[in-house]
């Protein structure tokens, strides 16, 4: 296998019961857009990107790791969904040292492979979980230091998993009111809040309770899970963690990312944070406008109805677990 110097794995899908890697040549080209298909799809309009590529399977991959370990990982980003997490992503990517994985694609399949793969280890699942984020955590630039994960949403289910492959490494959980979260569904519904995506034993659901349930009770029931599985996650943490609710984020996240992530704030970075926060997360091109009432309006009484129902509980769980102000371990 070549050394891929310059190359980061762009897609993993399965072959013939196996999972084989497409790379996609991204050069010194950083992850500073708000999800990494982003920067992936920027990068494809590149000729060399389109015209070359390489594939490999997941053992040479494995076996890079072992001569090539990428930077290692410092914070983990754990979310209920629209609650603000792509912020704290965006404030992590706007300091040169850090890279930065926004929902990256090739770390969801192999998190859920085992969905694909009768058979699969969480052992096996952890060993390319950690090849995966070492190839695209090469240091491709001489100031980078350090690598940032923020999961999909339904990466909550596998914290524990995402703990044993990344141990110690420092995490949060954000979350939201669930009204609020509910109406920005409606308005566009993520597809994990759709079923099929994720199996229904995930969501503590049996397969035939799916059979004719509303969509906004399904979506209620799936941030539920998740707000539950990060409030476990922190009862039983065995890493510094916090939890973070959306309406900290413009007064406190610079000291969330000092305090949690050890990260080290120099003379210029100041400015760089300040201009992320003024600015909207998911198209910066935009300033940043508060839309928490806004979204109090526009919900539909069913959708607040069935938050209220299913994710209030869980919601002001985790207040009053945070309010508590434990000390992480």
């Amino acid at each position: 296998m070549t050394t891929l110097e310059g190359w980061v794995p762009a897609r993993i899908h399965e072959d013939a019961g196996r999972l084989r890697v497409d790379w996609c040549h991204l050069g010194d080209q950083r992850f500073t857009d708000p999800f990494f298909d982003e920067t992936l799809e920027r990068r494809l309009r590149h000729p060399f990107a389109m015209l070359f590529r390489h594939q490999t399977s997941m053992e040479d991959l494995v076996a890079r790791q072992a001569r090539r370990p990428g930077l290692p990982v410092r914070g983990l980003v754990f979310h209920m969904s629209r609650c603000g997490s792509t912020l704290v992503a965006q404030l992590l990517a706007a300091l040169p040292r850090n890279i930065v994985l926004s929902e990256a694609g090739p770390v969801d399949t192999v998190l859920r492979a085992h969905q694909r793969l009768p058979g699969l280890t969480d052992a096996q699942r952890v060993e390319w979980l950690r090849a995966v984020v070492s190839a695209l955590g090469q240091q491709r630039h001489p100031d980078e230091r350090a690598v940032f994960l923020k999961l999909d949403a339904w990466h909550v289910l596998e914290l524990p998993l995402l703990q044993r492959a990344f141990p110690g490494v420092p995490w949060m959980f954000l979350y939201r009111d669930p009204v609020e979260v509910m109406a920005s569904h409606q308005n566009h519904r993520g597809a994990h809040m759709l079923p099929g995506l994720l199996p229904p034993e995930h969501l503590g659901l049996a397969s035939g309770q799916l059979e004719g349930m509303p969509l906004d009770e399904y979506g209620a029931r799936v941030l539920a899970a998740y707000c539950e599985a990060g409030r476990r996650g922190y009862q039983a943490r065995q890493a510094p963690a916090r939890l973070v609710d959306h309406r900290q984020l413009q007064r406190e996240a610079m000291p969330l990312l000092t305090e949690l992530f050890g990260v080290a704030l120099t003379g210029d970075d100041d400015a760089r944070l300040r201009d992320v926060l003024e600015r909207n997360a998911k198209n910066p091109v935009l300033p940043f406008e508060d839309d928490t009432q806004e979204k109090a309006r526009r919900v539909s009484p069913l959708a607040r109805e069935l938050a209220e129902r299913w994710c209030r509980p869980v919601h002001d769980a985790l207040e009053a677990e945070r309010l508590k102000g434990h000390a992480p371990p």
